[in-house]
């Protein structure tokens, strides 16, 4: 027969030495929400403390504060979801849901049926508002993780009420000691604290590793991609727009005498400058279309399924947006204008991607010499428009 005393013991161990461990983790991810989950672990290997030794305790204080500090740290379990999801959960939250808790096993203290019910039911409510946090998808985390955390909390919250309806339907065998209504849940939350701890650490490293290749592969002012990555993307949309016999456009953009913003203002001005460049572009195109980053001042727009026509169309009216958008900086408005160069893929033309780069820079030569703020195009093939 399992012991139920050994169960806590165990429990309090795995929980302190768990919440010991991820103190080490690193400082962004106990700001989304691991100190919290740490907090969790902590106060509730506190909490299966009181259970463990009632004869040193006196019952009715260990049944009040280790009910109160179990909801405690399902309060702060909330939280530490919701702060990975940028969710942001009322400070007292874990505090007034465990005050609750506490004084409702208050109340039931000489009535251990009433008080086993009252706290499966609120204790397996509390786990059920923990899964429900982590039930939609989040775009860096990967299935599997999120169904295993979201699994854990379901478990534990289906022993939590299936043990306050067995009590209801039976208070005598809910008395007896070791009585599976008390060692089933216990052995569920063991497996349930480290089920969800390891999908948790899991959650954030996934988060880290999508964050790293983010600021990999885009450019940190302007969340546009990077000149390495753009390579490697114009070389795979243009091999399939081959292989699929589907145009592909690019458009080259240079923001006109920028130096002079630079020398005027200052590159604090000008970076900010380049910010809302980058979003006045960004409004103009599709969620397919690719802007990137090339160097500087000049930026590339890449247009899958576009041929040159249509890029040089969308090229006039980033040309347009560009000229009518006021760039107000500190109260100062500052005259933008662009020159964009247009090139298309065609049959007679080169397949390489740096080809079609210099068709377009080619263009925007075209485009600057012509007096600025106007759209040039020249065609992967000989064709000049």
């Amino acid at each position: 027969m399992l012991h139920l005393q050994t169960l806590f013991a165990v429990l309090v161990v795995t929980h302190l030495v768990l919440a010991a461990a991820l103190v080490m983790a690193p400082a962004r991810a106990r700001r989304e929400g691991l100190a919290f989950w740490i907090a969790s672990l902590a106060v509730q290997g506190v909490a299966y403390g009181f259970f463990l030794a009632p004869e040193a305790i006196p019952d009715a204080f260990a049944i009040v504060a280790g009910n109160g500090l179990v909801a405690v740290a399902t309060g702060f379990a909330a939280c530490a979801v919701a702060t990975f999801r940028g969710i942001r959960l009322p400070a007292s939250t874990p505090y007034a849901y465990g005050a609750a808790l506490a004084l409702l096993s208050g109340l039931l203290v000489d009535d251990f049926a009433g008080r086993m019910v009252a706290a499966s039911l609120a204790l397996g409510a509390g786990s059920l508002v923990v899964a429900a946090l982590a039930w939609r998808p989040m775009g860096e985390v990967n299935r599997g993780t999120r169904w295993l955390f979201v699994g854990s909390q379901l478990a534990y919250a289906a022993a939590l009420l299936g043990r306050g309806i067995a009590s209801a339907a039976n208070p005598a065998a809910a008395a007896l000691p070791d009585s599976p209504m008390l060692a089933g849940p216990t052995i569920v939350a063991f497996g349930a604290t480290l089920a969800g701890s390891l999908a948790f650490l899991l959650m954030q490293a996934e988060r880290a590793d999508e964050i790293a290749q983010r600021l990999a592969s885009t450019d940190p002012l302007t969340g546009a991609l990077n000149r390495r990555t753009f390579m490697e993307v114009a070389a795979r949309e243009l091999s399939r727009a081959r292989r699929t016999d589907t145009p592909l456009s690019l458009v080259m953009l240079d923001l006109d005498h920028f130096k002079r913003v630079n020398d005027t203002y200052g590159h604090p001005v000008g970076d900010r400058v380049l910010q809302r460049f980058a979003e006045v572009v960004r409004s103009q195109l599709r969620e397919e279309d690719i802007l990137v980053r090339y160097g500087g001042e000049e930026f590339c727009v890449l247009l899958p399924g576009v041929p040159g026509p249509g890029a040089v169309a969308l090229a006039g009216r980033i040309r347009e947006a560009v000229e009518r958008e006021a760039f107000l900086v500190d109260g100062i408005g500052i005259p933008v204008t662009t020159s964009a160069g247009v090139a298309a893929r065609l049959e007679e033309g080169p397949t390489e991607a740096d080809a079609l780069l210099q068709r377009a820079d080619e263009a925007l030569y075209l485009a600057k010499n012509r007096g600025r703020n106007r759209v040039a195009a020249i065609s992967l093939g000989t064709r000049v428009a």
